[in-house]
């Protein structure tokens, strides 16, 4: 049976006008619970690690503390919250460092609706890794540049994985998130997020999005 549970959401947004305009239309949606409302990176690590919630929506420029340093120290704590990015950040440099830190989706304001953004969080709870089209093309584009100068190398950098990073790209293929990953092989999702770097490092890639492409060319 499929879990009813509202989906538990903070919120971390340093512009308090957006913040309040985000938090209203998420707690007016019958399938979220705002459970945390932050505009600085420090009480927003604080309360994430306290509250646990399912999906953080987190900004990168923040007044103390960046986003990214906010996802990376969280991501340490074992917390298992999954993060989305929020961000009028489109540029390389943001992308990628947000990725690297451990978020799953990342969509840019100026051209994401807030129904979309309710819909980008249940995306995320049902493992998916929403990004803005313009985000998303960049990946691929990072991809496929990297797999040119690597040629046929691709193939024997995969085989160097181990049996159980192996296992934890296909739970990942058939659609769990990190958290259910670590839960059905009964480890700590810090454990699987170890795990994760190390895939990433020996495939040559900076994102989940672009080791599963390299899973699924194999």
């Amino acid at each position: 049976m499929k879990d009813e549970r509202p989906i538990e959401v903070a919120i971390v947004e340093d512009n308090q006008r957006y913040l309040e305009e985000l938090g209203h239309l998420l707690t007016n949606s019958p399938r979220i619970r705002v459970v945390g409302q932050y505009t600085r990176g420090k009480e927003a690590y604080e309360g994430i690690i306290r509250l646990n919630p399912d999906v953080t929506l987190i900004d990168i420029e923040l007044p103390d503390i960046s986003g990214v340093e906010v996802i990376e120290r969280v991501s340490s704590h074992g917390c298992p919250t999954e993060f989305l990015v929020l961000t009028v950040y489109d540029d390389d440099a943001h992308l990628f460092a947000a990725l690297q830190a451990g978020a799953v989706g990342y969509i840019i304001k100026g051209s994401t609706s807030l129904p979309e953004i309710e819909a980008a969080i249940q995306e995320v709870v049902d493992g998916g890794a929403p990004m803005s089209r313009v985000i998303a093309k960049r990946v691929l584009e990072t991809f496929h540049a990297t797999a040119e100068q690597q040629g046929n190398g691709r193939k024997t950098k995969f085989d160097e994985l181990t049996k159980r990073e192996i296992q934890i790209l296909d739970f990942i293929k058939r659609g769990y998130t990190t958290k259910k990953v670590a839960e059905e092989l009964h480890i700590s999702y810090e454990t699987v997020r170890t795990h994760l770097k190390n895939i990433y490092q020996k495939l040559h890639v900076h994102t989940l999005v672009e080791a599963m492409l390299v899973y699924n060319q194999r």
